[in-house]
Formats: C-alpha cells, structure tokens, sequence
C-alpha cells in the first residue's frame, strides 16, 4: 500500500502538469506561478478492511484472497434435454364418442449424466418448454403430468385443449414454464434407481366435439425440454470425475515494479482447502508458482506440495453446514515461502486437482449438496506492514495528447515545484520519459529526492516521524518545443528504505497514520504574439 501511495503521487504530478500545459495560452503572462494541487495522500480509508489493520504504531496487512470457488451448479448439472412421450394406434379405431379417453400411459426416461446418479434435485433457476402435437380431425384434451416433479407437494400437471389437426399437418401447441422452486425425484417408479424421469401422457376426445376415428397414420405426442437448470439442493452420488485446472492471477501494481528488490521479514502463508460437499474429496496441490515483470518465477517447495490430500465430507444440512477444512501452512521452517514472496511475483498461478468420493460410492448415494455448498481454495498471508526496499522501480505509461501552435502564443518553459511532508518509511527519485511513438526523445530528472521520514524528525503533535522535501522538476526548452508530437509518458519512481547513517538498506516498519502531504504549483514562461 505504501507503494500506491507513492505511485498516486507520480500519476499525480504528470497528469497535472501536463493538463496544465493544454491552457490557452493567451490567459497566462510570463512567470506566473500557479498553484495547482494541495493534497494529502493517506492510508486511514484501507484500515480495518481484508487488507490493512492498525497494531498499536504500525500497519499489519493480511493479503487474503479466495483464487477458487466452485458451487453446486458447477459440480451438478444436467444438460439440455428434452424427452417425449408418443401413442399411435396399431389399427384403425372407428366411431370414437366425444369425452373417450383413449391414451393414458407412463413412461420412464433415463438421463445420460456419466458417472453422476441423483436421486434428487431442487431447481433454483431454469424451465420446461412443453409442445403437443394434435393430428386428429377434432379437438383432445392432452393432460402431461411429471410425476416426480412437484412444487409444495403439489405434482406437474398441464391441461391442454389443441385445436383439430391432420395427420400430415398436426395442430402444434407450446408454453414455456419456470421451473424454479421444483422439487424433481429422480428415483424413478419405485424410487429406488436414479437419473429416471417419468412422464404421463393421458389424451382424451374433445366432450363437445364430434364422432371421430383414430387411424395408425396419426401420431400423438408432447415433448418437454429442460433448459438452464441451476440447482440448490442436490442428493445421490456425484461421481468421482477429477476436477484439474489452473488457476491465474495478477497482484496489483507489483505488474508496474521493473527493477530492485526487497527483503521482508520472516512471515507465513496459509492455503486452505474447504469441502462444503457432503462427500469425501481428494484435493491435491501440484504446484504453486510466480512470475515478476522481468521473467523471473519461482515454485513454492513445500512437503504439502504435490501429494493428495483427503477431506471428509460436511456436516448440516441447510442451515447448519458446516464444511470440512484442510489448511496448508508454509513457513521459514517448511518452505521457501520468504524468497518465494521476494521475488515480486505479480502473476500468480496455481494447478490443482480436486476429486470427489475416490474411494467410489461408499455413502451409497447419500451425496448431498446445499446453495450453500463450496469447494474453495484461499490464500492468505499475515504480516506487519514492513520492508527493506532497494532501487524498487515503479513504472507506468501514460498517453500524452498535447497540443500548441509555435507560431502563436505558446509555452516557452515549464518548471514543477513541489513541496512534500513524508511520514512513510520511503525515499523515492523520479524520473520522466517523453516518447514519441515508443521512442524516448526527452528524459527529466528530479532536481532532489523525496526524502524518507527515517531522514527526519518526531513532530511532538502527533508523534509521527516527518521529513520535509522540496523538489524541481525542469521540463526543458526542447521538450516544450516539442509537447505538440509526444504522445507517451514513462513514469519511473525508484524506492528505496535508506539507514540514514550508513545509507544503506534497511527494513523499516510504516508508521500507522503515515500519510504524503503535497503541494504542487506549476511555474510557466509564455511567449506571446499577436
């Protein structure tokens, strides 16, 4: 956080500076001195968030993030299906009598779901589009029930009247329904199998119609077709399919560090493992890594990196699940982690393997899962705010889209005055590069450093150690000249922690309430012409 604060500074000091060379120029008179930003860059709105938290004088940051979470819907799903149920009579029926029911079936349809065997689901989101076919030459009743799909215990009916059809051109009739809250048994007749959905077709001739016959050329049917579905409740068993993926991530700003290095003090860093299935789960680390910006990656080594891993199932039900934990914890002791965390690695990359129930069925179906259910993996690291920093660079790149006519009135020179009260534990140079088209055409140097406060004085106010600087910034005659061609500016701000007596680099703690005041005025020379 430090380092953002700093960074906020740079970002600051070109945008402003170089928004305020776009002024007309007919307003300004040489050698004004115009004030143009009075800051104070601080880290109180972070404090007792997931980030940072104050300990008595200093900052502790706790660097947590969850980089995998996998729910029901992700473990359990069933595709898109439609399934259908059909009568066509094996000979001619005549003088059928209005109100005769003459279908009344059901039908089991298996659902193709792999290893996986539910007994039960409750949908949270999806629907049913349902569609009858009528081919006879008067009105039917079409009743489609689903049995097992019910909704505060109330079964799936719907009642159709379809309009007279032919058997070449049969009256076609369709609804969609929303199929959320439904409770779906997939236990089949005797509700001891899985993955079986029934149906019921019951067809009845219109009781007002007229006398009809049935031939074997006529087909009568409905199909119904799941889509989308989402589940909160989930029973049976889940399969044992390996769940292998990687798992990438990019750390803020340390993707803008370009050179130096740190040291920091001795920590630790936790992994944790959550079940929130009722199944047992294999979980396996293959190998946690990190790249910085100049190609640099390291491994974490660990004895816990590499072999399987094995979680019980949770325990509750819906609102008393209570997760299993597996939690990973590398130290100086048992790992590389300090030189691991040293090397700045911006983007994070984990590979992992998760297996559910790898012994096979044991719980003999009774696999459950909850809206509530996860499967996660969290980071987390613990540490006071602390550092030794040496030619740490930051740099960033900003678009520049100036424009000014030599030929009028225009900027001749522009200097950036800066005066700056520093209680972060943090000396940093400034350097600026012009580009034009990703060419470098004018570089500019800070005049001075922005002193550390380990170079200052305890201000007996507020007892926070200070140091007060005042800096330059030059842009030259030549790069004035050219403002209107640039359009890229390289920011680089390089950091370091210096022991005021040795010059050296130490490890320096941030003071809680640290902060960076700034005042910024803009001096301009301007050339005036008719």
């Amino acid at each position: 956080m430090k380092m953002t604060s700093l960074r906020s500074f740079g970002i600051l000091l070109v945008a402003l500076t170089l928004f305020s060379c776009k002024k007309e120029a007919t307003r300004w008179q040489t050698d004004w001195l115009l004030p143009v930003l009075n800051d104070t860059l601080t880290l109180n709105q972070y404090y007792n968030d997931s980030t940072l938290s104050i300990n008595g004088s200093q900052i502790d940051v706790n660097l947590s993030r969850t980089i995998l979470d996998l729910g029901l819907s992700d473990l359990i799903q069933i595709p898109d299906t439609t399934i259908a149920q059909q009568y066509q009579a094996n000979f001619t029926v005549n003088n059928v009598s209005p109100g005769f029911m003459f279908v009344n079936s059901i039908k089991t349809h298996e659902l193709d779901l792999g290893d996986i065997q539910l007994k039960k689901v409750r949908v949270s989101s999806g629907q049913i589009q349902l569609k009858v076919y009528n081919p006879l030459n008067t009105a039917v009743l079409y009743q489609i029930e689903l049995p097992g799909v019910t909704q505060n215990g109330q079964v799936f009916v719907q009642n159709y009247t379809v309009q007279p059809g032919t058997a070449q051109n049969p009256t076609v009739a369709t609804e969609s329904i929303n199929l959320s809250g439904y409770d779906i048994d997939l236990g089949g007749l005797q509700g001891l199998e899985f993955n079986q959905l029934q149906s019921k077709l019951t067809l009845k001739t219109d009781p007002n119609g007229q006398t009809v016959s049935i031939y074997n050329n006529q087909v009568f049917k409905f199909e119904a077709t799941f889509s989308n579905l989402r589940f909160d409740y989930a029973k049976g068993y889940f399969g044992a399919a390996i769940l292998a993926g990687q798992e990438q991530f990019t750390l803020p700003y340390l993707d803008q560090i370009t050179n130096g290095s740190i040291t920091l003090p001795e920590l630790s860093l936790d992994l944790q493992i959550e079940n929130g299935f009722k199944m047992a789960l294999r979980a396996q680390i293959e190998q946690l890594s990190a790249t910085n910006t100049q190609g640099q990656a390291i491994s974490l080594n660990a004895p816990s990196i590499g072999p399987s891993m094995y979680l019980a199932p949770a325990v509750g039900n819906w609102n008393t699940l209570q997760p299993s934990t597996l939690n990973l914890h590398f130290d100086q002791n048992n790992s590389n982690i300090k030189s691991y965390l040293e090397n700045l690695g911006a983007f994070q990359q984990i590979s992992y393997q998760l297996q559910p129930n790898p012994w096979g069925n044991t719980a003999a179906g009774h696999d459950e899962a909850f809206a509530n259910s996860h499967l996660r993996l969290k980071v987390s690291a613990q540490m006071p705010m602390a550092l030794s920093a040496d030619g740490l660079t930051l740099q960033d790149t900003f678009e520049l889209n100036l424009a000014q006519d030599l030929n009028k009135t225009h900027v001749t020179g522009a200097t950036v005055l800066l005066d700056a009260t520093n209680a972060f534990p943090l000396a940093c140079d400034l350097v600026l590069y012009f580009m034009k088209d990703g060419q470098i055409l004018h570089t500019v140097i800070a005049d001075a450093q922005l002193a550390s406060a380990a170079l200052g004085q305890i201000d007996p106010t507020d007892g926070l150690l200070k140091k007060k600087s005042k800096i330059k910034i030059v842009l030259p005659p030549a790069l004035v000249a050219d403002l209107q061609d640039l359009n890229e500016v390289v920011v680089a701000a390089t950091f370091a922690t210096t022991d005021p007596n040795t010059g050296l680099a130490v490890q320096q703690h941030v003071q809680a309430n640290a902060f960076l005041a700034l005042q910024l005025q803009l001096q301009l020379q301007t050339q005036i012409r008719p």
